[in-house]
């Protein structure tokens, strides 16, 4: 929707369209992409990493990530 009032603006300042960046197909297939998290549970993504989703609440469905990293295998 953006790039079409833009491309409007533009139009009428007899400048070139722009694509957008993604369409909303583009959007609905990358829904295949998203796995659900559990709140509060470690999640070992390798030997050095893990992550543990908490909720931020400041917005439905929002969260923050904790990041544990080993280096030189040292926490």
């Amino acid at each position: 929707m953006e790039v079409e009032w833009k491309n409007r603006k533009r139009q009428r300042e007899g400048k070139l369209s722009v694509s957008p960046l993604y369409t909303a197909e583009d959007a609905e297939k990358s829904m295949k992409l998203f796995e659900p998290m559990v709140y509060n549970e470690l999640i070992q993504i390798d030997e050095n990493i893990t992550v543990r989703f908490n909720d931020a609440g400041h917005m439905l469905g929002s969260s923050i990530i904790e990041i544990w990293l080993k280096e030189n295998r040292q926490d």
